[in-house]
């Protein structure tokens, strides 16, 4: 700005040049950036694909292997691969013609000041005249190369805006997106552990038929309620309803007789146990993956640790490992088997003393004795707590004080195990694809 306000003052001709070149840089510039901001937008999905299919192939090698389907998913990534390679190239050459067209402008307007110039000298008269000119011309020239300097400045910033632009567009809109889940005003609940369903409905955002419908039950203090169906029937999703993972679409879900909506989620979850239907392990130790488990951030005792892990049945494999609550677990629990971990995720619900524990088909990976001993430790150890307990094993839960029947997002029955096999069609399917009519009739937990 300081350039062009000193040379305007000195020759108009020689402004006039200068200008000339700036709209020519200005209009060449924006053509370029024109074309190259849609390509990079492109290059953003690309980038995203290529490294999905990446993502994929690692955490899936060992299916890969086993289906022998290397060339299948070479071919995959080579896809994506070239996809993203030619709109990378296209950009390039996009961009490639900047430094030429700055060059030729640069390089154009050094020639033409001087030809303008000489035609100016030529038509003075005098010798002082001419040298004053001539001094005029060295100014400008040297003006009009910082003009063009800074545009060239300018230039290399402009190569990194559209990539710049399209990622700050992504970051802003996940910066921008407010969660659906909101604090509630807070509530002082006067009951402890008790659940009541009142006519819940719910659909996903994506999804045009709803997943649950109608669903109504209550669940008294220290109750144990099991809930059974097929496969896609709703079970899960009732389970995640109450910690609020998603919002009722219809109904009210209330936990110690207050409306779950009207709880600070730290007030909510500081009431709640979960065991996820997939185990997750998070880098650290046993010790810190069971005592993040611990309400209102305090820290668990290492007592309160130990006492856990018992419960949950896996003191025997712990003490066994190198460090015992010290041993590592890797990112995921890589390091441990699929019942180990499914074991120490128990622990670290139990850790925390809920008033409602919420197994979300949590004994599905570990063997009958396991979950026979587990089932009768929380009998003894957490009688007073409410459980609420999606599993598949008719064993886990026919000793339950009330079971659940889900078909197509309703309920279909309703009660105790004996009744359900005399009273519910559904049930009593599921029961005798597990268990034959004697081990039924005579209650056996095999």
């Amino acid at each position: 700005i300081w350039a062009i306000i000193k040379i305007v003052t000195k020759s108009w001709q020689l402004s006039l040049v200068t200008g000339i070149a700036v709209v020519i840089l200005v209009l060449g510039m924006t053509t370029i950036i024109a074309i190259s901001i849609p390509k990079f937008k492109i290059i953003q999905k690309h980038t995203d694909e290529l490294n999905r299919v990446a993502r994929e192939n690692l955490t899936g090698v060992r299916v890969v292997r086993a289906f022998n389907a290397e060339s299948f998913i070479e071919n995959k990534f080579s896809e994506a691969n070239n996809n993203l390679t030619r709109s990378h190239l296209f950009t390039g050459y996009t961009l490639s013609f900047m430094n030429p067209l700055m060059h030729t402008v640069m390089n154009g307007l050094s020639l033409a000041i001087y030809v303008v110039g000489a035609y100016i000298l030529d038509s003075l008269n005098g010798p002082v005249a001419r040298l004053d000119m001539f001094t005029d011309i060295t100014t400008f020239f040297a003006f009009a190369m910082q003009i063009i300097s800074s545009f060239l400045m300018m230039v290399m910033i402009f190569m990194i805006l559209p990539r710049a632009q399209v990622s700050s567009k992504r970051i802003k809109e996940v910066l921008d997106t407010n969660s659906s889940i909101k604090d509630g005003k807070g509530v002082n609940p006067k009951e402890k552990g008790t659940i009541k369903f009142d006519n819940v409905s719910f659909v996903y955002s994506d999804a045009k038929e709803p997943v649950l419908k109608n669903i109504s039950f209550e669940v008294k203090s220290g109750e144990r309620v099991a809930i059974i169906g097929a496969t896609g029937s709703g079970k899960s999703t009732i389970i995640k309803l109450l910690p609020r993972f998603f919002d009722a679409t219809e109904g009210a879900i209330y936990v110690d007789g207050e409306n779950v909506k009207d709880y600070k989620l730290s007030d909510l979850y500081d009431r709640i146990g979960y065991i996820s239907q997939k185990a997750i392990l998070f880098s650290g130790t046993v010790e810190s993956n069971v005592a993040m488990g611990t309400k209102n951030n305090k820290k668990a005792s290492k007592e309160k640790i130990v006492e856990a892990i018992d419960y949950a049945q896996s003191s025997t494999f712990v003490q066994n490992m190198n460090g015992t609550f010290k041993a590592r677990i890797n990112q995921g629990g890589t390091n441990v088997s699929g019942g180990q971990k499914q074991r120490l995720t128990i622990a670290r619900a139990l850790a925390r003393d809920p008033e409602i524990l919420i197994f979300d088909d949590s004994f599905s990976a570990l063997d009958y004795q396991t979950d026979k001993t587990l089932r009768q430790t929380l009998n003894d150890n957490f009688s007073n707590t409410t459980c609420l307990i999606v599993a598949q094993r008719i064993g886990t839960i026919q000793d339950c004080d009330k079971i659940l029947v889900i078909e197509n997002g309703e309920i279909v029955g309703q009660g105790k195990h004996s009744d359900l096999l005399q009273n519910c069609k559904v049930y009593r399917e599921i029961a005798l694809s597990q268990l034959s009519k004697e081990e039924l009739e005579n209650g056996s937990n095999k």
